[in-house]
């Protein structure tokens, strides 16, 4: 690991209590002052899923959700702005495991921080869990904070 940490990725979910999540992430940058950046993943639907017209409707609300959800970052950032102004707002589509990794490679961030559901039984075999997957595939440490339900 490197020694120091200039850069955060904190990987945001909004399902995951993102109001704790980024506070306790933004505590932790402003401690070592890294530059953070805030990346939000909404969910790829794939093509085959779907008839050709209905496709261009996932399209279409696709466009909507990925503007929505930067409006929606850039809210929680405001909230935060004149206490840590080193902060820049991501929004991508795809499988949002994937795309940490992928945007923590090319920024080169130091270190991932995410929030982390603990879910148990049947409830864990049915929902995909992207800390589990970021911090077992990941090559840079992850810092993962407990969300309760």
């Amino acid at each position: 690991m490197k020694k120091n940490v200039k850069k955060i990725l904190i990987a945001l979910g909004f399902d995951e209590r993102p109001e704790d999540v980024l506070g306790k992430a933004i505590e932790v940058a402003d401690h070592i002052k890294a530059k953070i950046y805030i990346l939000h993943v909404i969910s790829e639907l794939p093509k085959l899923d779907f008839y050709f017209d209905t496709y261009r409707l996932w399209e279409d609300f696709r466009e909507s959700a990925v503007k929505e959800s930067g409006e929606i970052l850039n809210g929680y950032l405001s909230r935060y702005r004149t206490e840590y102004p080193d902060m820049e707002a991501i929004v991508e589509v795809g499988e949002p495991s994937a795309k940490v990794l992928e945007k923590a490679d090319e920024l080169d961030v130091d270190l991932i921080i995410m929030g982390h559901h603990v879910r148990k039984g049947l409830n864990h075999m049915l929902h995909l869990n992207t800390c589990e997957h970021v911090v077992r595939y990941s090559k840079r440490p992850v810092l993962s904070f407990h969300v309760e339900d």
